[in-house]
């Protein structure tokens, strides 16, 4: 019988330790991720075999299992998935499943599912060298971007944050929440909650981040978690004020690549946005992590 739990702080240490071994740079197996969307998406976690399992309640589409996160054959993880779907009286289904999962999924049980993919769940994965530079053609309008920023603000700052100015970075947040207040939904005030939970918890979630200041004024944060050693994942990234038309995303997005030891950052999904998604393509990916949901060709309860 599977034990779920609501993921807490005290979970981090053997989800890190399994995640960092699995070698998967999906947004959604960052630990920090399951952490602060717990309640946006209700998650829950279980420890099996050494698996990592998750269950989503389908909130803002996404809903059932994750594939066991591990190293090893899953077979007996998906198996007592299987068993844990008869017990819930719920059809068995998968999400954010990557293209290597889905396969595995397919062999595991032929002939079971239907996959469907949402452009809006793919993970955009660049170049770390090639954002802290951005050298050759391809960026030179954000170097260019950058280049305004410096030439408007020559007294500029940039700091890594920590315990002596987390407090700025929660003060960005919340000027950038009262900034777009007009285009607030029930998503913007879940990410609003995570943002500060994630600045008050900095230091136990094992994040990382920068602070952009303008006239030692805070005007931009960022804050990231490594997925395994060559990948960090980059949470949240705000802007505010008139910085925001004079280079600051395009400051802070670089400045803070250059102070990570990594080969890829993560930058999440577009969730769907025209203008996020042309945003991400605006840095050139080097690739797109796509994520597939998989429902039962019946739905009935799981056999």
């Amino acid at each position: 019988m599977l034990e779920w739990s609501t993921p807490s702080i005290s979970d981090g240490d053997w989800i890190r330790k399994i995640i960092a071994e699995s070698g998967n740079m999906g947004s959604d197996v960052s630990f920090a991720n399951m952490y602060l969307l717990r309640e946006k998406y209700d998650i829950q976690i279980c420890s099996y075999r050494g698996f990592l399992l998750r269950h989503y309640n389908g909130y803002y589409g996404r809903k059932g299992y994750t594939f066991p996160i591990g190293t090893g054959n899953p077979e007996k993880a998906l198996q007592a998935l299987k068993e844990d779907a008869k017990k819930r009286r719920e059809p068995l289904c998968f999400c954010l499943l990557t293209e290597e999962q889905k396969q595995m999924l397919e062999e595991f049980f032929p002939d079971t599912f239907v996959f469907e993919s949402n452009p809006g769940d793919s993970d955009y994965i660049y170049s770390q060298e090639e954002l802290a530079n951005l050298a050759g053609k391809a960026f030179h309008k954000k170097k260019n971007h950058f280049s305004k920023f410096v030439r408007t603000y020559p007294e500029y700052r940039f700091e890594q944050i920590g315990a002596a100015n987390w407090q700025d970075a929660v003060l960005v947040e919340d000027m950038w929440y009262y900034e777009h207040l007009q285009e607030e939904d029930e998503s913007q005030k879940k990410e609003y909650a995570a943002v500060k939970e994630a600045l008050e918890h900095f230091e136990q979630l094992e994040l990382s981040g920068g602070l952009l200041y303008v006239n030692d004024t805070p005007a931009a944060m960022t804050v990231a978690s490594y997925i395994n050693e060559d990948t960090c994942d980059i949470h949240f990234e705000k802007a505010v004020g008139e910085c925001v038309t004079n280079g600051a995303y395009a400051a802070i997005n670089r400045l803070f690549a250059q102070t990570l030891n990594c080969t890829w950052l993560n930058r999440e999904e577009d969730i769907g946005i025209e203008g996020l998604r042309k945003a991400k393509m605006s840095y050139h990916p080097k690739m797109l992590v796509k994520k597939y949901n998989a429902h039962l060709k019946t739905q009935d309860i799981a056999k």
